[in-house]
């Protein structure tokens, strides 16, 4: 249930905190929900009861809600088309480095007891103060926009604005176009995009949320479970880290998801069928590290194929949003009743993985086929103003959807 709340949380807030994101200076917003999720991971360690401790999940998603689609809109206003997809894979390794980095200190703090604090308050005190630090970096390592950065020379600054605004991606002199709100709430391929992440995500928070517990079930303790779950975490960097490279030899985002999603069926298959605990961790590594790759290969692919000054914080809110919601299901499925095969937990998972294949291969020939029709039809605009072609984002004739 606490689990759930932080989904439920996560998705009520989504939007606006995108929205207010685009009315307000990056590096402020993004910092102010770090240093917010900070003093909620800190305060959860006063929590008695599991009334309490979903509360305080419920409250930490909603703080922590805009980050990272903040940061993937953020992302889209300073690279190139061509380059966001890179970048997008380095910002979800950070998730990896991430918990390689908590399974062994979580370990060692599960360690400590005190007469004062508990090893388990410890644990969010700790984690909650290094989150803390680092919100008040915030405003003074982020720059807002190229347009407005410190660090690049007016050449380069120049370039890039060039650059941008070719793209129609320019954000810092640009307010929430109505149009291309409603345009993103009409368009389909959103939806297709919504359910890649859905399900991606379902499967990827499987070692996220239950990585220790699914270990802990083959014999070991949960102090050994924490340590070895940065195994795990590894695997998992290790897809999120190969994201750009893996794209760019299959020839796109939407055979490198497709590739992944054939290697974590094989993942929660062998875990299905797997007759000893050895096979069932070699399972949990090989969805850990596959699995991990949709749930970045698909919001870059989305980014990368968003144009205009409001689409793209839109486009990502929404998928981030109800997209986020898989794991809300995954909470769920992993019951105590079912360890060690866990198999209701990897039933549901290697399902979700299976749409999540249909759906990307459905996308892939929907954006194909309009690639092709832009072709072959021209549509003439030379009668809209110049901020009714800006409205057009991606339904502008030239734009061509990458696959």
């Amino acid at each position: 249930m606490a689990l759930g709340a932080y989904y439920l949380g996560s998705f009520l807030f989504q939007l606006p905190s995108n929205l207010i994101l685009k009315s307000v200076r990056p590096k402020y917003w993004l910092s102010a929900t770090m240093f917010c999720w900070s003093l909620v991971t800190v305060f959860t360690s006063m929590v008695s009861s599991g009334r309490q401790l979903a509360w305080a999940r419920f409250l930490f998603g909603a703080v922590q809600a805009g980050y990272t689609t903040g940061s993937l809109y953020y992302i889209s206003y300073w690279y190139p088309r061509d380059m966001v997809r890179n970048r997008m894979g380095f910002f979800f390794a950070s998730a990896g480095v991430g918990g390689i980095l908590i399974g062994p200190l979580c370990s060692i703090l599960s360690l400590v007891e005190t007469s004062l604090v508990k090893s388990w308050q410890l644990i969010f005190v700790v984690i909650g103060l290094i989150s803390f630090s680092w919100s008040l970096l915030g405003p003074v390592m982020l720059q807002d926009f190229p347009e407005t950065a410190t660090f690049i020379t007016k050449d380069e600054r120049r370039l890039i604005t060039r650059l941008m605004t070719h793209q129609n991606t320019v954000a810092s002199d640009q307010k929430i176009s109505r149009r291309q709100v409603s345009m993103t709430l009409c368009d389909g391929k959103i939806a297709l995009w919504t359910l890649i992440d859905f399900c991606a995500n379902a499967a990827t928070q499987v070692n996220g949320m239950f990585g220790p517990t699914i270990i802990a079930s083959q014999g070991y303790s949960p102090t050994v479970a924490q340590a070895i779950s940065a195994l795990t975490n590894f695997m998992a960097f290790l897809g999120m880290a190969s994201v750009a490279y893996i794209a760019r030899f299959t020839g796109g985002s939407s055979h490198a998801i497709i590739i992944s999603n054939l290697i974590t069926m094989v993942g929660f298959l062998l875990a299905l069928f797997a007759s000893s605990n050895g096979y069932r961790m070699v399972a949990l590594f090989i969805f850990s590290f596959a699995s991990s790759q949709p749930a970045a290969h698909g919001p870059a692919w989305e980014m990368a194929n968003q144009q205009g000054s409001t689409k793209p914080a839109m486009a990502a809110a929404l998928t981030s949003a109800f997209g986020g919601l898989g794991p809300l299901a995954t909470a769920f499925v992993y019951r105590d009743q079912d360890k060690p095969k866990f198999i209701l937990g990897h039933t549901v998972c290697l399902t979700m993985t299976l749409v999540c294949l249909v759906t990307t291969t459905m996308l892939r020939r929907v954006l194909s086929r309009e690639n092709r029709r832009r072709d072959t039809i021209r549509t003439d605009i030379s009668r809209l103003t110049s901020n009714e072609i800006l409205d057009l984002a991606d339904n502008h004739p030239d734009f061509r959807y990458k696959l």
